[in-house]
């Protein structure tokens, strides 16, 4: 996904003006160690987080921290907000109340070091948007696990850890958690790279059913490019390919929670989730191997691996509470 699409997704998101609270009091311990005196701002601005420095205070956030609570920060580097478009230069176009609601999405009231992280998978910890994000924690030295040891929330690496400020915690990472903006078809219609899907769920006839899961699922996308690769050179000839050819090869690339195993929790595939196994979609077995930091799909009838382009993407079902789905953005269209 380019710089472009993203900031995109960013600046359309939907907006509410959101409490500086939450029911979540884990570790909520108002005492910090002797002798930090700078704010969580301070802190940032000393660890060279310029760009989270500086969104806050574009976004009226910073005082908050001269004086409120405690919190545990998460902190995308400055490379990470680039990658997604944000840049010193352009914060100041970026509506503050949307800034705003994805600043919050970053930060955990009370103070949670990296020693108390929840392992995970998909272990909960709720954030001052009154959302919510996920950790999974992984130390396996296992060939095609190892590439992926580390903590990660909503699928994102923790960078560098424990940073005290005296009102709380900062730990970095390398990307941006941007909060779900709405239902499967709605998010697919942000991004103009994915237009030949949308168009293919639709005459599918898969719209209704995947806005309105009941449970989390996690979706294999693939870019206009694959689809284009796969025989469909144009949204015409999607929309004029047989619905049940359309439907079959688009079940497979749907991973619901049910045939995910018990150890990854509540089902939804991170990127750092995935492990070297058959994943049982809609439609048959998707065959994922791991090499490296590489995850690689195939479906039955596949001659080519389709790898992950842009991961770790949340959308929400219409029914199913809210609780986020995740999709990753594939290069190839899995063939049942």
């Amino acid at each position: 996904m380019s710089k472009k699409i993203l900031l995109h997704t960013f600046l359309t998101l939907t907006v509410s003006i959101l409490m500086l609270s939450s029911c979540d009091k884990r570790e909520q311990n108002i005492n910090f160690a002797p002798g930090i005196n700078e704010n969580v701002s301070e802190i940032a601005v000393k660890n060279g987080l310029t760009i989270f420095a500086n969104a806050l205070k574009v976004a009226k956030m910073d005082t908050a921290f001269d004086y409120l609570g405690q919190y545990t920060v998460l902190a995308p580097t400055d490379a990470a907000f680039t990658a997604a478009g944000i840049t010193n230069a352009n914060l100041n176009s970026i509506p503050e109340a949307t800034l705003r609601t994805v600043l919050r999405n970053h930060i955990l009231p009370g103070r949670t070091t990296s020693f108390s992280f929840l392992p995970g998978p998909n272990a909960v910890y709720g954030n001052i948007n009154r959302d919510f994000v996920y950790t999974s924690t992984y130390l396996s030295t296992t060939p095609g696990v190892g590439a992926f040891a580390g903590t990660y929330f909503n699928g994102r690496k923790i960078v560098n850890v424990d940073f005290l400020a005296n009102n709380g915690v900062i730990h970095t990472l390398d990307g941006v958690l941007f909060p779900a903006v709405g239902n499967l078809s709605a998010t697919l219609a942000l991004n103009p790279n994915l237009s030949y899907l949308r168009a293919a769920i639709a005459t599918a006839g898969l719209t209704l059913r995947l806005d309105t899961s009941i449970t989390v699922n996690t979706l294999l996308a693939p870019d206009n490019a694959a689809f284009i690769a796969a025989g469909f050179p144009t949204i015409a000839s999607i929309n004029a390919a047989s619905p049940v050819t359309l439907s079959s090869i688009l079940r497979l690339h749907v991973i619901p929670a049910a045939s995910v195993p018990a150890a990854f929790g509540n089902g939804r595939l991170f990127s750092p989730d995935f492990r070297t196994r058959d994943y049982v979609s809609l439609n048959g077995n998707v065959t994922t191997t791991i090499t490296g930091a590489t995850a690689a799909f195939r479906g039955p009838s596949s001659t080519a691996d389709a790898t992950i382009t842009t991961p770790n993407l949340l959308f929400r079902s219409l029914i199913a509470n809210g609780a986020p789905s995740v999709y990753h953005i594939i290069n190839r269209v899995l063939l049942p």
